[in-house]
């Protein structure tokens, strides 16, 4: 695990300027005691993701056609 952990790499973020790792371990046990996971403020995590469009498939047409 800790292998895919290093190997993942890490999310740099533009906005704060600052790496987070894209896999973190933590334990129950860590979490318990107030360890959390290390990633951007939430204030950026809408502009994290970007959207995709939509490709339209068979079925939209078949739909479109049916007037559904």
């Amino acid at each position: 695990m800790r292998m895919e952990m290093v190997t993942a790499g890490f999310y740099e973020s533009e906005a704060w300027g600052k790496k987070y790792p894209m896999i973190q371990l933590i334990t129950v046990a860590e979490l318990l005691d107030g360890h959390g996971i290390y990633i951007p403020p939430i204030r950026q995590v809408g502009s994290t993701f970007k959207k995709t469009q939509r490709v339209a498939t068979e079925k939209d047409s078949e739909q479109e056609k049916l007037g559904l």
